[in-house]
């Protein structure tokens, strides 16, 4: 009798894939007051990533800090606000498009403004 590694292998194959399809829809550990990013041509969009938001952690001075640096973003076309969100220790910024959130991360960093002091939402 003959025996072929190739039986199991595709067994395991599967196995793997449905374990990581259902890790894949599981629900993640992120606040719900972060967006979801935008999913443009299959993938979400980095600078909209849960990850790279503001998660709470600054204060209100250094916020208030950041905000006349931050508020740069305005001159750009599509950034529809850049303010304080002081409940979420953020400076949210507003924007039309995908790509004017990108445009604005930019800026933003360019000026010295922590990324992860920045929530970025794109209006619908």
């Amino acid at each position: 009798m003959r025996y072929s590694i190739v039986g199991p292998a595709y067994r395991v194959a599967g196995l793997v894939a449905t374990l990581a399809a259902i890790a894949g829809c599981a629900a993640s550990g992120t606040s719900a007051r972060i967006p979801p990013a935008p999913i443009l041509l299959r993938w979400p969009d980095p600078a909209f990533e849960p990850e790279r938001q503001c998660q709470g952690t600054y204060a209100a001075e250094d916020l208030a800090r950041y905000l006349p640096r931050a508020k740069l973003a305005m001159s750009l076309p599509g950034t529809q606000s850049v303010a304080v969100d002081n409940a979420g220790h953020c400076l949210a910024v507003t924007v039309e498009s995908v790509g004017s959130g990108r445009l604005a991360e930019l800026v933003l960093r360019g000026v010295s403004v922590p990324r992860d002091a920045v929530l970025l939402t794109l209006v619908d």
